[in-house]
């Protein structure tokens, strides 16, 4: 059984943002990966609030909270009075977003992810020259549960299968060491999985970029493979970039709000005499 999903077109301009994943985590992704690919460099001024928001067709107070995001993260900074530039420490094309992010807090998952952007897609590339008819019949296997899976959803099953994919195709490269990397990388990505909930449009999309891979593979095209493999680890990045910056913001907005809360009550009580 084939389990037949929309094509999704994917492009490097700036493009309207779609719902109905919140909009700041939106905007904040699509931001980092216009900057990933050099749209806007390191130590460029973003558009003007009103101009970037009429682009991405958002409003203008979203686009401020996904921007406060950015912020908090260490991607943009704002200067008072002069607009919003990328941060000269944001490295084109090189550095992960996400390990940007989670850098200060010592998070993993940001290294983890720049990892896999290093290996994976050279793994996917060998599995196009090297898939042995069994490791291709394996590859397929996975996808069939991954579409029964989509019709009928059982807790936990989706996100072992995509490990389980990411394993086969690391065996289907021939190369032993890259499937015990591949092996590691599921255990780091097991224990960080506190940073997201994929919805059931993301399983979608993850099992629409396994067969597009799965495709290169079996027509013996490395380059494709490697592409796709690429494409689909950043997809999957900027859903875990937004929900982590929107979870940044919102921390720093309990605490501001917690700071105001304080600074009243210290005012309607008056001065401490208790020294």
């Amino acid at each position: 059984m084939v389990y037949v999903v929309p094509k999704l077109e994917t492009t490097s301009v700036v493009e309207p943002i779609r719902r109905p994943r919140r909009l700041s985590q939106q905007i904040a992704a699509q931001l980092c990966q216009l900057i990933r690919e050099g749209h806007y460099r390191p130590g460029d001024r973003l558009p003007a609030e009103r101009d970037l928001a009429e682009q991405l067709q958002v409003s203008r107070a979203s686009l401020r909270e996904a921007l406060r995001g950015l912020e908090i993260a260490g991607i943009v900074e704002s200067h008072h009075g002069g607009g919003t530039y990328v941060r000269n420490g944001f490295v084109q094309g090189l550095v992960s977003p996400l390990a940007l992010v989670l850098e200060a807090s010592g998070d993993l998952i940001g290294d983890l992810w720049e990892v896999r952007l290093m290996v994976e897609p050279d793994v996917a590339a060998l599995a196009a020259l090297r898939a042995t008819p069994a490791d291709i019949a394996t590859l397929e296997e996975v996808l069939h549960q991954q579409a029964e899976d989509l019709e009928h959803p059982v807790p936990q099953r989706a996100p072992n299968l995509d490990r389980q994919f990411h394993v086969a195709l690391a065996q289907a490269s021939g190369n032993e060491v890259a499937v015990q990397v591949i092996h590691l990388i599921n255990r780091f990505l097991q224990e960080g999985r506190r940073h997201y909930h994929a919805s059931t449009q993301r399983h979608l999309r993850a099992y629409q970029m396994h067969q597009e891979i799965l495709h290169a593979v079996r027509a013996r095209q490395p380059d494709e493979a490697r592409d796709k493999m690429l494409q689909h680890l950043r997809e999957v990045e900027s859903f875990i970039l937004g929900s982590v910056v929107e979870a940044n913001t919102h921390r720093t907005h309990r605490t501001e709000r917690h700071a105001r809360s304080a600074s009243s009550v210290r005012r309607r009580s008056g001065p401490d005499l208790s020294e």
